[in-house]
């Protein structure tokens, strides 16, 4: 017999057909099972409480952060389309920050966040 340890090593890595970022697996060993949306907010702010100088997030931010890296990180804005369930690019280029910040490496990014602190 598997163990529950064993079991949960081997859904980790499985993907369902509408994946979304922030899943669990429950008790009943359900995979992929969606977090609300006012957990997240409830996890983030205590997060924030613990931590006052981080800034400000929300799960949507994480979005748009999500975008930009990817889109740092050479993905097309096709990819990144799909991947935020867009219907047009249009959109996802909102999601994505200007121009200048994307050719930055990601110290040159870390840097600039500390100076303004």
């Amino acid at each position: 017999m598997e163990s529950l340890a064993t079991r949960r090593t081997k859904t980790i890595w499985h993907q369902a057909n509408n994946q979304f970022v922030f899943t669990y697996n429950d008790r009943q060993n359900n995979i992929n099972v969606v977090l609300h949306i006012d957990y997240l907010n409830y996890r983030m702010n205590s997060i924030k409480r613990r931590h006052p100088k981080l800034k400000h997030a929300t799960p949507h931010k994480l979005r748009h952060t999500g975008a930009t890296l990817a889109k740092q990180a050479g993905t097309s804005l096709e990819d990144i389309s799909q991947a935020l369930t867009h219907s047009d690019t249009l959109i996802t280029k909102t999601y994505i920050n200007t121009s200048n910040i994307v050719p930055m490496t990601v110290g040159e990014i870390a840097f600039r966040n500390l100076k303004n602190d």
